[in-house]
């Protein structure tokens, strides 16, 4: 098991009997982690989300901009929303600002190169969300091919999402 693995196996041992995260809105929620989100970046700069599903399905990607300036009863504002309408499962990207294998959401996607960024993946129909990632736009431009940020910013091989902790 990669170090990143572990980690995230850590994490959900601990955070299970919980089952309370945040979510980037501030509220307090139930949800099953059922996957991990990355982010890395297209050879045309565009942001493209990596998400690996490891246990049911999701079929919401949101993009949501940090909590800079914002009361604390305010949501993190949504950048961008995108559905898809069977949820998919295992290992997918989804170059975020561009039509893709049948996700509806926006076509221009702008980022703010002061600003930190939020990205989840979700099941509506159900109480299941992958880790979050936080990432810049510096971030990704200064990433190699075969990275993706995952967590709190951290970079790490795209390989480590190839495997489900556990």
């Amino acid at each position: 098991m990669t170090p990143f693995l572990r980690r995230a196996a850590l994490l959900a041992l601990s955070v299970a009997p919980v089952a309370t995260t945040l979510a980037a809105c501030g509220n307090a929620v139930d949800a099953d982690v059922i996957g991990t989100a990355a982010v890395t970046v297209a050879s045309d700069g565009r942001p493209v989300a990596v998400v690996r599903v490891c246990g049911g399905e999701v079929d919401t990607i949101r993009l949501m901009g940090d909590r800079t300036g914002l009361a604390e009863d305010e949501p993190n504002p949504v950048v961008g929303t995108w559905r898809v309408p069977a949820g998919r499962d295992g290992t997918f990207d989804l170059v975020l600002g561009a039509a893709g294998t049948g996700w509806q959401g926006p076509q221009e996607l702008a980022l703010d190169e002061r600003r930190r960024y939020v990205l989840i993946a979700v099941d509506s129909g159900e109480d299941a969300e992958t880790t979050q990632v936080s990432f810049t736009p510096d971030q990704l431009a200064s990433l190699a091919p075969d990275q993706v940020v995952v967590g709190d910013g951290e970079v790490v091989a795209r390989t480590e999402l190839d495997a489900c902790a556990g």
